[in-house]
């Protein structure tokens, strides 16, 4: 028991010089992001030590601090609204670079159909030449030959 209750006040005064709430507004960049009420206590903690230092007087310091506070909003949705459509940009620069891509594929993949067909016909044509067939059955003939 005796020596409970110095470890206990060792750690507790180690815990109130760790967490110093200075030193809490200083977040290292691995942090999760802050939630909106956190973001708008610390613009107000901001505005209001801003407001101190350009002596404005208290009746005013609320308006200042409204100010301040919408300025640093209006900024941060203007950088988010900006990521956001830069992001949108890129996906679609990626969609329509792979929709490119699948499109060449495809029309390879024709081109290579349509030149074997086109050989297939040549070949089919070459033997109804070679059977002398009149127009009507060398039609027939190349077109279930050319079906096979």
């Amino acid at each position: 028991m005796r020596r409970a209750l110095p470890l206990f006040t060792m750690s507790l005064a180690l815990v109130l010089i760790a967490g110093n709430p200075v030193m809490a507004q200083t977040g290292s960049p691995d942090e999760a992001p802050l939630n909106n009420r956190a973001v708008r206590k610390q613009d107000r903690e901001v505005c209001t030590e801003a407001a101190v230092h350009k002596n404005i007087i208290r009746r005013n310091q609320a308006e200042f601090i409204r100010t301040c506070m919408a300025e640093k909003q209006g900024a941060r949705k203007a950088t988010a609204k900006k990521a956001a459509s830069e992001n949108r940009r890129a996906r679609r620069q990626m969609a329509a670079e792979e929709w490119q891509a699948i499109v060449q594929v495809r029309n390879r993949e024709r081109r290579e159909q349509l030149e074997r067909q086109a050989a297939k016909r040549a070949d089919c044509n070459r033997q109804a030449n070679e059977k002398k067939l009149r127009v009507k059955e060398r039609r027939r003939f190349v077109k279930d030959c050319a079906a096979e």
